[in-house]
């Protein structure tokens, strides 16, 4: 048995626990309280120490592009959507499997360096099944499916399904689904996943309502996403607009009865919040993506009050820096008037629901995923301990999934030591 310990223990968002310590036992948690009550368990073999550090849940990343974190830095922030589209795919046209593959491993590196324990990953490309299927995060990996041609549905779900079927689900990895939004794939794709998808209880996510040009493509076929499409040829001549908003189009193609994830929500209407709680879907919010982008005001607030559940995504690096979700906790907490058991809940709790895992982890609970994370404090500072955790400069020193070290700060003093008889 394994016991971690910190000066602070933080097992959801509710409780703190200071001394706290956590024992492990067979990938899972054992026993939660403070140190000198887990000291006393037998069959200790290790106690490892953060010292002046708060031990968290591990962070759930929502939504993320993996193949995309070689793209870093080599696109151009812009509030035009298409723009940014088409320096992607021209920043990536010439890949390979070799820069696929270091792109994909870079991005779970970040993850796990800074506490994501689990990760949900849109996979473009085959590449991101078997590096991810082998990494140590807890990980939903979504096959992305594009393609607007109305007579191409049945086909592309059977290739897909056969795709799919190469990768055994286990214990921290499964596959998912992911048409892509509403302005790339056809009504009839999007009906046949939802009923897939219903059938076998697989995972689902889709981009909607993240841009004003959806809305006016989806409402009347015009703007900047049909000159696009037309440019990359992949506008059938026969496409209708459906003469819908985004959230109503999903409604009519029954993927909301899917309860799937819904990606950024920017612009969407009371109506459509309303539809999105009725339907029990989840949202997922990009902070620091969003500001990229330059879009309006989020509307966090009244997805909360609505009682939809939010929680939180890094996007990819291709409109964001890091794949922290601690650093969408600081973004939040400079940003929006949110407690720190509210950030605390989106970046664990509320990310542990939306993918389906709430009675696995998102919290240090008994029976639950031995999935934590520490978070180094300052010496001395004379701030409340959320403040600290909060704070610009804080990193995160510790990672362990199911139970097994991933990640130690070489920069921090982690002592281990062996139970003494």
């Amino acid at each position: 048995m394994k016991v971690v310990k910190a000066l602070y223990l933080i097992p959801d968002p509710e409780r703190c626990i200071e001394n706290g310590a956590v024992a492990v036992k067979d990938a899972k948690i054992y026993r939660v309280g403070t140190f000198d009550e887990i000291r006393t368990l037998a069959e200790i073999d290790e106690v490892v120490d953060l010292g002046n550090a708060a031990i968290l849940p591990g962070f759930i990343n929502i939504h993320t592009h993996l193949d995309l974190t070689g793209l870093h830095n080599r696109i151009k922030p812009t509030n035009n959507f298409t723009h940014w589209v088409f320096q992607l795919l021209g920043a990536r046209m010439r890949w390979k499997e070799a820069e696929y593959t270091a792109s994909i491993e870079k991005g779970i590196r970040c993850c796990i360096e800074s506490g994501t324990t689990t990760v949900a990953d849109i996979a473009n490309t085959a590449y991101s099944f078997p590096i991810l299927k082998k990494s140590p995060l807890r990980k939903i990996v979504y096959k992305e499916v594009i393609d607007l041609d109305s007579g191409h549905a049945k086909d592309v779900v059977l290739n897909v399904q056969s795709e799919l079927s190469a990768y055994e689900s286990d214990d921290r990895f499964c596959t998912g689904l992911s048409p892509h939004a509403p302005y790339s794939v056809s009504k009839e794709l999007y009906r046949e996943i939802a009923q897939i998808v219903c059938q076998k209880r697989l995972p689902l996510c889709t981009h909607v309502a993240e841009t004003r040009d959806e809305i006016e493509f989806l409402a009347s076929g015009s703007g900047n996403f049909s000159d696009f499409l037309r440019q990359l040829r992949a506008l059938p001549d026969n496409w209708q607009p459906p003469g819908l908003s985004p959230i109503h189009y999903l409604k009519e193609t029954g993927i909301l009865d899917a309860r799937p994830v819904l990606i950024h929500c920017n612009y969407i209407t009371d109506e459509e919040i309303s539809l999105i709680r009725s339907s029990g879907a989840s949202v997922a919010f990009c902070p620091r993506s969003h500001r990229f982008f330059g879009h309006t005001t989020y509307p966090l607030q009244k997805l909360m009050d609505a009682g939809i559940n939010v929680g939180l995504g890094t996007d990819s690096l291709a409109s964001n820096d890091t794949l922290s979700i601690l650093d969408e906790m600081k973004f939040l907490s400079l940003h929006y008037a949110l407690s720190p058991k509210t950030l605390i809940s989106l970046a664990t709790v509320n990310g542990a629901k939306a993918l389906g895992l709430a009675s696995q982890t998102g919290q240090i609970r008994e029976g639950f995923e031995a999935d934590l994370c520490g978070i180094g404090l300052s010496k001395g500072s004379p701030k409340d301990l959320y403040g600290q955790i909060l704070d610009a400069g804080t990193e995160n020193i510790f990672t362990m999934v199911s139970g097994v070290i991933c990640y130690q700060a070489p920069s921090q003093e982690i002592f281990c030591t062996q139970r003494h008889s």
